[in-house]
């Protein structure tokens, strides 16, 4: 399938001074649950009670926030578990560094090779992910991609996606100045809401859960299946 597009982006695609990545989805898929069962151990500490996070959408929000919805969904009284939120993502952090021989984490499709375009370019490789960094920095290292990324934002501050985007864009601008140019990459609609939100253009790719159809209704300034369609120039 040909890239789908909006605008001149298709063309322009790694003309940008710094791309900020989801990770999920995106830069790399998981073959194990260590992640899940860190949510399960910090939902058990928070209520005392033991849950799962059946019914909760996982796909474009963060880790802070799907313990959040985890919670209120199964009646946990804010009051009761909001004090101590802090506390539950270090219970997350501690599982996943405890099981980290356990994690099976690979790249996607072409991932490596536009990570090694964009950065023989000299663009700027940043993350914008609701994983906590630990976690997220664990999955990137188990993936063999560490050492493409040298910022960006995580959800260990952060509830909602829009905040940790904005996190990430001060971040590279910090770097770039405020005319470099900054372009997100995400798989969910979550992504491409929380890129406009900051007034940041968004390139969807249709490796995760939702279809490129799902992707297009967000109206990304691009979106395509899989990152092997991109033309990579040398």
């Amino acid at each position: 399938m040909r890239p789908y597009c909006s605008s001149p982006l298709t063309e322009a695609w790694d003309q940008y001074d710094a791309y900020l990545f989801d990770i999920d989805g995106t830069l790399v898929v998981s073959e194990d649950a260590v992640h899940y069962f860190a949510f399960c151990d910090a939902l058990k500490m928070l209520s005392g009670q033991v849950l799962n996070l059946d019914g909760v959408v996982a796909h474009g929000n963060t880790d802070r926030g799907i313990l959040r919805d985890a919670l209120l969904l199964n009646g946990i009284p804010e009051e009761q578990w909001r004090p101590l939120l802090v506390q539950g993502c270090e219970v997350m952090r501690d599982f996943v560094r405890a099981h980290k021989d356990e994690l099976r984490v690979r790249a996607l499709p072409g991932v490596a090779n536009l990570l090694s375009h964009l950065a023989e370019r000299g663009a700027i490789l940043g993350v914008a992910t609701g994983n906590l960094e630990a976690i997220g920095r664990s999955k990137l290292e188990a993936a063999g991609l560490g050492q493409f990324f040298t910022c960006g934002s995580y959800s260990d501050q952060d509830e909602f996606r829009q905040d940790v985007f904005r996190r990430a864009v001060t971040s590279v601008r910090a770097q770039i100045g405020d005319g470099g140019r900054i372009c997100i990459i995400g798989d969910t609609p979550a992504d491409i809401r929380a890129a406009r939100f900051n007034g940041i253009d968004i390139f969807a790719v249709a490796t995760g859960v939702y279809s490129i159809e799902e992707l297009r209704k967000e109206h990304p300034d691009m979106v395509c299946s899989t990152f092997l369609d991109l033309p990579i120039r040398k």
